[in-house]
C-alpha cells in the first residue's frame, strides 16, 4: 500500500477534536510513508489534514474541479495539485491514484465519496479496503443503518464486514494492510463463450506514483457496438489509441493513433473527461487516458501493433477480456448515455 485517499468535511465540525483528528491523522500517515489523495481544498478538516501532511514532510495531492478553483478554496502549497473539470472527474482520477480509501468525519460529499467506493468494491470494480476513522463516535449512527440493512435484507453481512471503522488511525492501517475482499457482487461462474478470450479476475497491483498518459477513443457503431483493439501478444481488448509522445497533445495524439494502428481518419470528436484506471499490459502502471468520443471515416482494419478488431455490444462485453480502463469505465459510460446520443460510425 503506498497511498491512502482520505474524505473529510469541508468544514471543521463544533467540537475541537475532529480538527486534532484530522491534523493527527495527516502526520501519521506522513510519518509511515502514505502518500495522501484528497479533495484539494484549503478549507475545514481538507485543510487542516494537508496541513499536517505537508508539514510533517509527506506528499499531498489535491484533486480539484476547475469550478471550485475558481472559488479560490484550492490548497496551494500541494506536492500536486491536479485540476479537472467535473466532481465526477475529480472522484474518477482519485480512485485510481490511490490504493485505500478512509472517511473523516464529514458531511453528505464525504459519506457520496466513500459510499461510491465502498459499492465499487462490493461489485468487483476494484479490490481495495474502505473504512472509517470513527472520531468521537461521530459514524455510530450510521453503523447502526448498516446493521438495520443486512437486518432487513437489503445487503448480505459480508458487505458489512468489509468495512474496516475504528477509532484510532494504527488499527484502520493494519485491518487496511490484512484486507481481503469478499466474493463481489452478482458474481457468475460462467465459462468463457469465445475461443482464448477469458476474462481475468487477477487483481492488477497498481504504482501511484506513475502514471502514463494516453489519449483513447470511443468509436461506436450505428447499432452502439462499440470498436476494441487487441495489441499483438496482449490478452486485453480496448479502446483504439496510445501513449503521448513528447510535446504532442491529446487531440494530435488520438489523431494519429487512429490513423497509423486502424487507417481510419478523425472527422469529429468530444472530449469526455480524463479517466484513470490500471495499465492492461504494463504491470504496476495506471494509465491517465484523455477519452474522446470520435467519429472517423475510411476502412477501419488493424494496422502496425494491432493484432485484432472487435465491435462488441454492451450485452457481449463478459465475452472478452477487457482493459481495465474500458471495463470499468467506458462501457459504463456508454450505457449511461442515451442511443440518440451517440450518432454511429460504420465500418466501411
Amino acid at each position: 500500500m503506498n497511498s491512502v485517499c482520505v474524505f473529510c468535511g469541508s468544514n471543521s465540525g463544533v467540537s475541537r477534536c475532529y480538527e486534532d483528528a484530522a491534523r493527527a491523522t495527516g502526520r501519521a500517515l506522513a510519518r509511515v510513508d502514505l502518500r495522501v489523495i484528497y479533495g484539494g481544498g484549503k478549507v475545514g478538516l481538507m485543510g487542516i489534514l494537508a496541513d499536517a501532511v505537508l508539514s510533517a514532510g509527506g506528499n499531498v495531492t489535491g484533486v480539484m474541479p476547475r469550478a471550485l478553483l475558481e472559488r479560490e478554496i484550492a490548497h496551494r502549497g500541494l506536492s500536486d495539485l491536479r485540476v479537472v473539470e467535473s466532481m465526477h472527474q475529480r472522484k474518477e482520477l482519485m480512485a485510481g491514484l490511490a490504493d485505500a480509501f478512509i472517511a473523516l468525519p464529514g458531511g453528505a460529499g464525504t459519506l457520496e465519496e466513500i459510499f461510491e467506493q465502498w459499492t465499487w468494491a462490493q461489485l468487483g470494480i476494484h479490490e481495495k479496503p474502505c473504512g472509517f476513522l470513527n472520531v468521537n463516535g461521530y459514524f455510530d449512527p450510521l453503523l447502526a443503518v448498516f446493521e438495520k440493512m443486512v437486518a432487513e435484507g437489503f445487503m448480505a453481512q459480508g458487505f458489512t464486514d468489509m468495512l474496516a471503522v475504528e477509532n484510532n488511525l494504527e488499527a484502520l492501517l493494519s485491518r487496511f494492510r490484512a484486507y481481503q475482499p469478499p466474493a463481489r457482487k452478482w458474481a457468475t461462474n460462467t465459462g468463457p463463450t469465445r475461443s482464448t478470450i477469458i476474462q481475468s479476475s487477477e487483481p492488477i497491483p497498481v504504482d501511484p506514483g506513475s502514471a502514463i498518459r494516453i489519449a483513447a477513443a470511443l468509436i461506436t457503431d450505428e447499432d452502439g457496438r462499440i470498436l476494441l483493439v487487441r495489441k499483438r501478444n496482449t490478452q486485453f481488448f480496448m479502446q483504439p489509441g496510445g501513449k503521448l509522445r513528447e510535446g504532442e497533445s491529446s487531440s494530435e495524439a488520438r489523431a494519429r493513433e487512429l490513423k497509423e494502428e486502424l487507417g481510419c481518419t478523425l472527422v469529429k470528436a468530444e472530449f469526455l473527461g480524463v479517466f484513470s484506471a490500471p495499465a492492461a499490459n504494463e504491470k504496476g502502471q495506471i494509465v491517465e487516458a484523455a477519452l474522446f468520443r470520435a467519429e472517423t471515416t475510411g476502412e477501419i482494419h488493424p494496422r502496425a501493433e494491432i493484432a485484432d478488431v472487435a465491435w462488441v455490444g454492451i450485452n457481449q462485453k463478459n465475452e472478452y477480456a477487457l482493459a481495465p480502463l474500458t471495463k470499468v469505465h467506458v462501457f459504463p459510460l456508454v450505457t449511461s448515455r442515451e442511443r440518440n446520443e451517440w450518432p454511429g460510425t460504420r465500418e466501411s
